[in-house]
């Protein structure tokens, strides 16, 4: 079975702290890796509602590998995509759209 990392990032509104937590785990495929960082990310909005927390920042990133180690960032090339949360849900991003939508900011003038 192939692994996937799965790396969490949280902050809260009026808040400099932000939590990180990283995930190494066996998949069946990629699609199952997808359903399982999904269901994580849904989880972090539900708990975010139940506290009424405000979302400043917070995704849920996947790999693909075992990267436990490994300083992850979207410029990793086993970036796979990144569930995008805030108080309305979440939404994939895949690495390509992360990636064309930073460019599209380092494009416009200043």
């Amino acid at each position: 079975m192939p692994a996937y990392t799965v790396v969490t990032t949280s902050a809260t509104e009026g808040s400099d702290a932000v939590e990180v937590s990283t995930l190494t785990d066996e998949f069946g495929n990629e699609s199952e890796a997808l359903g399982y960082s999904r269901r994580m990310a849904e989880e972090m909005v539900g708990l975010a509602n139940q506290l009424l927390l405000d979302f400043d920042y917070s995704n849920v990133g996947l790999y693909d590998g075992d990267l436990l180690d490994e300083d992850l960032t979207p410029e990793h090339p086993s970036f796979l995509g990144v569930w995008v949360l805030d108080n309305e849900g979440v939404a994939f991003v895949t690495a390509d759209e992360f990636r064309e939508g930073e460019a599209e900011v380092e494009a416009e003038p200043s």
